[in-house]
């Protein structure tokens, strides 16, 4: 049953403390009461003891006249005397080499105690004492025998324990109940009228209302609580308002992104949720778009923290306002958003939207005085023929998004249900990655670079490679990514810098001693601070000259950390090794990079090798950009060409050195070794060229 406080009799704490009070007292009582007996026997023993040896020497003297006199007569009457005692079981005056002289005998006592005296005293006590006289001389005239019977002395003890055992346990009982009491009326009633108190009072309105506080009791421990307590029912009042505001504000801002102020995820699928529940929602289709800003963390890393949101409200603004009242737009992610269109009769219409809101991003913004284009990617799902879950069309609409982003940018796709294959296939393929290292998958090949000037093949750059034991050849293009997402980047680049410098090594040891080689250092790798330490011991365990290694690194993998970037590259350059910013120009602010880390090469990314010489633009991005090298000192290296019409453009405007496949294709070691030694072995005179207005860029 439960009490009006609303807690279990059996619960209450007044009944644990009496149980306690109780326990505690029966064991104080039984573990006093058990001293007590035990000093009462010892007093026993030694008790019985004392009365056999009074009746012995009480009747010793008589009882040596007899053994003198041999008198069995007398002997048998003086020991008779001694079975007025209870406690006598035998009696008995010996003569030496003689049979007894008087004996008299008495059974076993039967007592209903006997078997805990037998144990406490022993059954049976035996005594003796020697008969001699000492005068005219010492003569042994024989012994006086008693056995004492302890049942009589043994009943007496265990009825007084008994008396002892129970008298204690009753006392320590009664002192328990006064304790109890004296609990109860001190601390136990006052505490149940607070609850009673309690009960009556409402937390989350508790209004006027206080706890009493108890009589006579203003300064004690209970009336601190009574103070504190009433107190706390203030402070809560105090602040209902103030709560209920702040709920208000928490309850808007779930449900919108705090920077764009459009609608959440949450938002957005509740508002999906509605569409679909909508009658008449059938008659037509509802589009879901998914756009993702394609390379905004690298925007996001250049630029301080407040210009990227600044920027990223102008692009949200923008969008709301193109959208207007024909959708419903929301913000998935840091660089997501999805916009729901109701009511579309045609999937072309969705496909227009997709565009025009493309086209809307490829308008230029404005960061820091610096005009910035960004582009995105689309991702298209439909209800109901995709599907007919919120989660689910939220779900494929950012799929699509992604598996456009992965083919190319600032582009729209619909969902196919090979997306989702698609996906499961990518994911099975990243943990195959996990594994390629391990089943030696991954190869490395070279693809030469030429020194424009004496159109000698001074060096060459490993790539990576991995041969998919069921799919082929995987594209590092596809395989990079995942692996610098997974972090297994990590040790797959310490093994291709591993190998390259065991390569270059075997090289070194034939003819080709001076050839360099670059590698490519990712964004993971150069935050690892033990990158310069396994950079030196690669240098020393292969014994290559610091100049003949080259590290590249790009933009991008700067950017994510500039502070960090600027130590680690300048401690990687204080080894003595080459270093060059490869995919130079695709990024942003170049020129700030040149002027805060130690580059001592450029290259120039392919995208602007493509049409030289005939697209203007890419014209003029490549020469600027060999002039600024030229303008800083720094060598100036081109990817990806194709042909002698680059070369040929290339050279005039002064850049240093080149790769593609205009010379050779990327190069297994073997087939490198051996293109190394027909280019070498051609003639210099056959390879020389020309150049005209050859800017001398060690002098700058």
């Amino acid at each position: 049953m439960e009490t009006s406080t609303g807690i279990d009799a059996k619960q209450r704490l007044s009944a644990k403390l009496l149980k306690a009070v109780l326990m505690a007292a029966c064991v104080l009582g039984i573990s006093v009461s058990c001293v007590q007996i035990f000093f009462d026997a010892r007093q026993f023993s030694k008790g019985i003891d004392s009365e056999a040896w009074q009746m012995l020497a009480m009747i010793r003297e008589p009882s040596t006249q007899a053994a003198y006199k041999m008198e069995p007569t007398t002997g048998e009457e003086i020991l008779f005397g001694l079975m007025e005692h209870q406690s006598v079981h035998i009696a008995a005056i010996k003569i030496p080499n003689e049979p007894e002289l008087a004996v008299i005998k008495r059974d076993l006592s039967k007592s209903g105690y006997r078997y805990f005296s037998d144990y406490l005293f022993e059954p049976v006590r035996i005594y003796r004492i020697p008969l001699y006289k000492k005068e005219p001389v010492l003569e042994h005239y024989g012994e006086l025998f008693l056995a004492i019977d302890t049942a009589h002395h043994g009943q007496e003890f265990i009825q007084r324990s008994l008396i002892v055992m129970v008298s204690g346990i009753f006392r320590a009982i009664a002192m328990a109940f006064l304790l109890y009491l004296i609990y109860s009326l001190i601390l136990t009633k006052p505490l149940n009228r607070l609850i009673r108190n309690l009960y009556q009072i409402n937390p989350d309105a508790p209004g006027p209302h206080k706890l009493s506080m108890p009589n006579s009791r203003q300064n004690n421990e209970l009336s601190i609580w009574v103070r504190t307590a009433n107190q706390l029912l203030e402070s809560i009042e105090r602040n209902l308002n103030l709560r209920q505001k702040a709920e208000a504000q928490i309850m808007r801002l779930s449900q919108y992104d705090y920077l764009t102020r459009l609608p959440n995820r949450r938002t957005l699928q509740k508002h999906l949720q509605n569409l679909i529940n909508k009658p008449g929602s059938s008659d037509g289709n509802i589009a879901i778009l998914c756009l993702g800003l394609d390379d905004f963390k690298s925007l996001n890393a250049h630029f301080n923290f407040n210009a990227a949101e600044h920027e990223l409200i102008k692009i949200a603004d923008r969008l709301r306002n193109h959208i207007g009242n024909r959708g419903f737009i929301g913000k998935l992610g840091e660089d997501q958003f999805a916009i729901i269109l109701s009511k579309i009769t045609q999937p072309y219409a969705a496909a227009e939207m997709a565009q025009a809101l493309l086209k809307q991003l490829a308008t230029p913004i404005t960061v820091n005085d610096e005009k910035i284009t960004i582009n995105g990617t689309v991702g298209i799902t439909l209800f109901p023929d995709d599907g007919q879950q919120v989660d689910n069309l939220l779900q494929q609409a950012e799929f699509a998004m992604i598996m456009a982003k992965s083919r190319s940018q600032n582009r729209y796709q619909f969902y196919i249900a090979s997306v989702d294959t698609e996906i499961r296939q990518r994911k099975k393929l990243e943990r195959d990655l996990h594994e390629a290292l391990k089943h030696h998958e991954l190869s490395l090949v070279y693809q030469p670079q030429i020194d424009f000037k004496t159109s000698r093949m001074v060096g060459a750059e490993a790539l990576l490679r991995w041969k998919h034991p069921e799919k082929g050849l995987i594209s590092p293009e596809m395989f990079i990514p995942m692996a610098e997402d997974n972090l297994e980047i990590i040790p797959i680049g310490d093994w291709v810098l591993e190998s390259a410098c065991q390569q270059l090594h075997e090289w070194h040891k034939t003819e080709f001693h001076d050839l360099r080689i670059a590698v490519n250092l990712s964004a993971i790798q150069l935050r690892d601070k033990n990158i310069v330490d396994r950079i030196k011991y690669l240098l020393e365990k292969y014994q290559i000259p610091p100049r003949l290694l080259e590290i590249e690194v790009t933009e991008t993998s700067i950017m994510e950390d500039i502070e960090l970037s600027s130590e680690q590259l300048n401690n990687i350059k204080a080894t003595g090794i080459t270093l060059a910013m490869d995919d130079f120009g695709t990024g942003y602010s170049s020129l700030s990079y040149l002027k805060q880390f130690p580059f001592d090469k450029l290259k120039i990314d392919k995208s602007f090798v493509e049409g030289l010489p005939g697209n203007k633009e890419n014209t003029v991005i490549v020469e600027a950009i060999i002039q600024l090298g030229r303008s800083f000192g720094i060598k100036v290296i081109a990817e990806g060409i194709e042909n002698r019409e680059q070369e040929t453009h290339l050279i005039k405007s002064g850049c240093t050195e080149g790769q593609g496949y205009f010379y050779s294709k990327p190069l297994a070691d073997q087939e490198f070794a051996e293109f190394l030694r027909n280019w070498k072995n051609k003639s210099t005179s056959s390879r020389k060229r020309t150049f005209p207005n050859e800017p001398d860029v060690d002098n700058h």
